[in-house]
């Protein structure tokens, strides 16, 4: 089973992340929102208020005129790594003991990058809340529901969502924060029996969410084809869903090495795309 100190682990070999590709995104389409504030781009210059101190003004442009101005800077809002895992009972399930959760695969990979972001003085969040992760929220960065809600979705936000997608309209906020410009990674997470399907003889299949119902098969293993298909067509729904410029979709099994998948992620977001 993962814990917390293996996303400290990952995190510390990935060393700070910076989020490269959002900051290259959003210089190269839509202006980001633009204000006064501290930042390295020259905004505007604007004439002294009174009460303002001297030392604001800005002498080489007021030489050239009877009034004073004051340089002016544009603050740029920061890019934002929305964190999302999923938290559904989908997600709590291994075919064996000695393999971990679906969950625990999903929360290491996203804890990872996360903190590695974190140490880059990036800004993360969980959606649907705008306000910065810190400490060990870092660590457990679930979200609401069956998909990431992000508020306002633009160049400047990248979602890295993990989980099994496995319910109808799972991946349907994927169309929406594209088209508003931003980025994701989605990490697809499966065990190696929802893959394989290994069942023989009769097995008993448990509801796991709500509204499902039970179902016992006599014969498992004459199920096989047909899961089989199913199981492409949720494949193919993945790949369809992040084919799509700045998204990067990325299959993972548990009992995978997560180090390696979190160095992949981070060289994608490290990338000036």
């Amino acid at each position: 089973m993962s814990t917390p100190l293996d996303a400290e682990r990952i995190a510390a070999m990935l060393g700070p992340l910076r989020l490269t590709r959002a900051r290259a995104a959003r210089h190269a389409g839509a202006h980001p929102r633009r204000a006064a504030g501290p930042g390295a781009e020259f905004w505007q210059y604007r004439m002294l208020t009174p009460g303002e101190a001297a030392d604001k003004v800005d002498w080489r442009r007021s030489g050239r005129s009877d009034e004073l101005y004051v340089r002016e800077r544009e603050r740029e809002d920061p890019v934002r790594l929305w964190l999302w895992s999923d938290a559904s009972a989908s997600m709590d399930y291994a075919s064996d003991a000695a393999l971990p959760r679906k969950t625990d695969l999903a929360d290491t990979l996203v804890a990872a990058l996360g903190l590695a972001a974190h140490e880059a003085g990036e800004t993360c969040c969980a959606p649907p809340d705008p306000r910065p992760l810190r400490g060990d929220a870092l660590l457990a960065p679930h979200g609401n529901g069956e998909a990431p809600l992000i508020p306002s979705p633009g160049p400047a936000d990248i979602v890295l969502a993990a989980g099994d997608f496995l319910a109808p309209g799972a991946l349907d906020w994927i169309a929406a924060a594209a088209a508003a410009g931003a980025q994701g990674v989605v990490i697809a997470v499966a065990d190696p029996a929802e893959i394989a399907f290994p069942f023989t003889g009769r097995v008993h299949f448990d509801a796991v969410e709500p509204g499902d119902r039970p179902f016992e098969a006599g014969r498992a293993e004459a199920l096989a084809e047909t899961y089989a298909a199913a199981w492409a067509a949720h494949r193919a729904r993945l790949a369809a869903a992040c084919d799509r410029p700045g998204w990067l979709l990325v299959e993972v099994v548990t009992g995978d090495d997560a180090a390696a998948h979190a160095a992949r992620i981070a060289g994608w977001l490290r990338e000036a795309a």
